[in-house]
């Protein structure tokens, strides 16, 4: 299997009981490591400062392939963490890396692709169907097309308009709780993937804080989250997805949702992307 991910990489600055850490982080590099280090081959597509890229160390780490495109700035984000709940998260844009381009995704061409951005408008919406001939699967997570940057930076997820026209570009799409009930009003885990699929994609896989629920229009395939620690929270649906879409490529999907949960509990017991 070969997968390339695409979305900027990301300098958080996260506050956790009242302590800020930087990490040089990003859905990117949650994927794309995870993928790695459970033996597909990964290509990164991302922008950011020049300055900036020596930091992003874990690409390095885990023998990622990664083009660095250049960019005016980095995308930083700062999230603070209010509460034990690895779902309670306020976060601002401090700085956002310039938005692709058609030239920039032009030459790609993968077995999957997973658009794996950070805000709306990273990845410009009339590049989606020109992505989607570029791939044998397309993936994409929610966050990138309902996380809004406001005139002050803090972001909120909000609907999005032209969603009956964008889902159904996806073979696969991730989304958390409060991004499903955005999406379709529902709040129950199983209505909600339900109600998300009937938007358009073929499979829809759903993280909580209890664990992952994978949902294809025929059968419901769920597994849980055995821990989590708030410090390992970056990440998890990042990891989750990566897992799934590998695990896909290889077992049943009942299996991959199993893989997915196992891999995404054991990086949330700690910092940064999954050790393998």
């Amino acid at each position: 299997m070969n997968i390339t991910l695409i979305g900027h990489v990301c300098v958080d600055k996260n506050l956790i009981r009242g302590v800020t850490e930087t990490f040089y982080g990003g859905g990117v590099i949650h994927g794309a490591v995870t993928s790695k280090r459970l033996g597909a081959e990964v290509t990164v597509l991302t922008k950011c400062a020049e300055e900036d890229r020596e930091h992003f160390t874990s690409f390095r780490d885990a023998e990622v392939d990664v083009c660095f495109l250049p960019s005016r700035a980095s995308t930083s984000i700062r999230n603070i963490y209010p509460s034990e709940n690895p779902d309670d998260r306020q976060s601002t844009l401090i700085s956002r890396a310039d938005p692709f381009t058609f030239e920039d995704i032009s030459k790609i061409e993968a077995d999957t692709v997973h658009l794996n951005s950070l805000w709306l408008g990273e990845f410009p919406l009339d590049l989606l169907p020109r992505l989607k001939r570029r791939a044998g699967l397309l993936a994409g997570d929610a966050q990138g097309f309902l996380r809004r940057p406001g005139d002050d930076g803090a972001m909120t997820n909000q609907d999005l308009p032209e969603k009956r026209d964008v889902l159904p570009l996806f073979d696969v799409f991730k989304v958390d709780t409060k991004e499903a009930h955005i999406l379709t009003g529902m709040e129950d885990v199983r209505e909600a993937a339900r109600a998300v699929r009937e938007l358009g994609p073929k499979t829809v896989i759903l993280t909580h804080r209890g664990g992952v629920c994978v949902y294809d229009g025929r059968e419901f395939h769920e597994s849980p989250f055995t821990g989590f620690t708030i410090e390992g929270r970056t990440g998890r649906g990042d990891t989750c997805t990566a897992a799934f879409l590998v695990g896909m490529s290889r077992m049943s999907l009942r299996e991959a949702t199993v893989l997915a949960a196992e891999v995404t509990s054991q990086k949330m017991q700690y910092r940064g992307p999954y050790r393998g």
